[in-house]
């Protein structure tokens, strides 16, 4: 249960980390298509395909984005706090490279585990393709560290996602 109270209490700063910025300000929604891997404690190894929806905030060097996951045996709420690097090099290119971390609150089905709930944290870095000045295209990579979930270790895979600016 502290989990639950740690977890409340940073997420609404995760959220706001991004975007306390005087900068412009980028709504937008977006969805994705995911290939998970878990690992589990017995060295077994689970694939799953998600699929998930988001909203989110966007300026030009940060983006946060809060997104509901979900596949056959995995669902997720997920926070995501993006750094984007390289625009005060080179201006605002068609693709940009990011980096961040992310927290989520994860429901995992498999009988190799004993719970059910728990949380995960970890990192992602991948590049943002614009595909025009109201959509882009972001191809990732995750990997998170579980809790909470007696039996499952880690989590990791490959996002695809679409987003439309508002």
């Amino acid at each position: 249960m502290m989990y639950k109270k740690r977890l409340a209490a940073v997420l609404p700063l995760l959220l706001m980390a991004g975007t306390l910025h005087a900068e412009e300000q980028f709504p937008f929604i977006g969805a994705s298509v995911s290939y998970q891997q878990t690992e589990l404690e017995n060295g077994d190894n689970s694939n799953h395909t998600t699929g998930a929806f988001h909203v989110g905030k966007q300026t030009l060097r940060w983006r946060t984005t809060f997104g509901l996951e979900y596949g056959q045996d995995l669902g997720m709420v997920t926070l995501n706090v993006d750094y984007i690097p390289f625009d005060t090099m080179f201006g605002t290119p068609k693709i940009r490279p990011y980096l961040g971390a992310n927290i989520n609150y994860i429901h995992y089905k498999n009988d190799a585990v004993d719970d059910s709930n728990g949380y995960s944290y970890g990192a992602q870095t991948g590049f943002i393709l614009y595909a025009s000045d109201r959509i882009d295209i972001d191809i990732g990579y995750h990997y998170n560290v579980v809790q909470k979930i007696e039996g499952l270790d880690t989590l990791q895979g490959a996002t695809l996602s679409l987003h439309y600016f508002y």
